[in-house]
């Protein structure tokens, strides 16, 4: 997984709550129009010098887990 692959993956769930911002937007988005959305999202940031590194591999650090320790 590159950083443009985790990039996208995140843009695409902060889209389920887009028609709450997006005037117009009554019934939301499918899962295919917010991935395309996103993918959209990280080539148009790629077009423009890339200062992220987006096509940099993600090395995991250790266990990988949604929670944190402490929970």
């Amino acid at each position: 997984m590159t950083r443009g692959d985790l990039l996208a993956h995140s843009i695409t769930y902060a889209l389920i709550r887009a028609r709450k911002i997006v005037r117009g937007l009554y019934y939301g988005l499918s899962e295919a129009e917010r991935q395309a959305v996103a993918s959209a999202a990280v080539d148009e940031l790629r077009r423009h010098g890339d200062s992220w590194n987006l096509d940099e591999e993600i090395v995991p650090k250790g266990e990988v887990h949604s929670t944190p320790k402490g929970y």
